[in-house]
């Protein structure tokens, strides 16, 4: 049997108000098409629905028991069709985003406040994952939307670049390289050095130059920024991190300064499943990341200029 949403509203209309004029006018049809629709709707189902004289409409039996299932289907379609037309005008909906816990500590609460703002209705949700878990959720389809220092397989990932960040040293506040405008790697020789977690991207982008680096290693392999700052608070060394987690490190007794050398940037990614659609909510956050990169581009277009004449 395929019923059609028609003659379960042709039903419903004549079940509503008794009289097929009626129900007709209010499908926009015409009382002899209306009639037939109903003829139509017993055929399939295969029962009188309705019992029907020159004065009145009546359910039968078996239509007392469809009308219940006809009324739970329109109530379901109409609920539908208004979820759908909210999040397409975005009162509701959801944005699901995963990034590593350097960004999701200051810097992209900052924007999600911003979109929230705009979009009080749409549900922000995010996962704080290193870098590894943030493209396995984004493969999985648990997250909308990932924000990374991993671009991924671009045969999984539409990846768009938004920003380069640098390095920066964290020392204790009473070391000599607190004091200093930045640090060289030259500086850091024979240093005793404390390492992030190599499945985290912080790792992974600073693995060549630790690895060449002249430091001592420590022993100690930490997951979380803020044990990394207790660390170096207490004395067991120092340690490098991007710019974006600097406020994470920081506490008292704790100084960060900027690293100058070659390949201590990064590049922050935002990335989607390629060949999936984004949902109307999530698609707007996605573009407003995008803007937000284009305006302060165009921001810093004119300083460079002036550097460069």
């Amino acid at each position: 049997m395929n019923l059609s949403g028609r003659l379960v509203d042709a039903f419903i209309a004549l079940e509503e108000t008794r009289r097929f004029s009626l129900a007709a006018e209010r499908c926009n049809i015409s009382a002899p098409a209306f009639s037939q629709m109903i003829t139509r709707l017993e055929t399939q189902v295969g029962v009188r629905l309705f019992d029907r004289d020159t004065r009145k409409v009546t359910l039968t039996a078996e239509g007392e028991v469809f009308a219940q299932g006809a009324r739970r289907i329109a109530a379901e379609m109409r609920a539908t069709l208004a979820e759908v037309q909210g999040r397409v005008g975005l009162s509701s909906g959801r944005v699901q985003i995963a990034a590593p816990p350097s960004l999701s500590s200051w810097w992209l609460p900052r924007r999600m406040a911003r979109f929230r703002a705009d979009h009080p209705g749409i549900a922000l949700r995010l996962a704080d994952v290193v870098s590894d878990r943030c493209l396995d959720m984004l493969r999985s389809g648990e997250v909308d939307i990932g924000i990374n220092a991993q671009s991924g397989n671009p045969l999984e990932f539409d990846a768009v670049r938004l920003f380069q960040e640098g390095s920066w040293v964290v020392c204790p506040s009473d070391d000599a390289l607190a004091g200093q405008s930045h640090v060289t790697l030259r500086q850091l020789r024979h240093r005793k050095f404390i390492q992030t977690a190599r499945s985290g991207s912080v790792y992974q982008y600073l693995r060549h130059l630790v690895e060449h680096a002249d430091f001592e290693d420590t022993g100690l392999e930490v997951t979380h920024l803020s044990t990394l700052g207790g660390l170096v608070r207490a004395g067991f060394g120092v340690s490098i991190v991007p710019e974006h987690a600097v406020g994470i490190c920081l506490q008292k007794g704790v100084t960060a300064v900027p690293l100058q050398a070659e390949g201590t940037t990064r590049s922050i990614y935002l990335i989607r499943r390629r060949g999936h659609s984004l949902s109307s909510a999530a698609d707007v956050f996605w573009q407003m990341l995008l803007g937000e990169r284009d305006a302060d581009r165009a921001a810093t277009a004119p300083a460079r200029k002036r550097r460069a004449s």
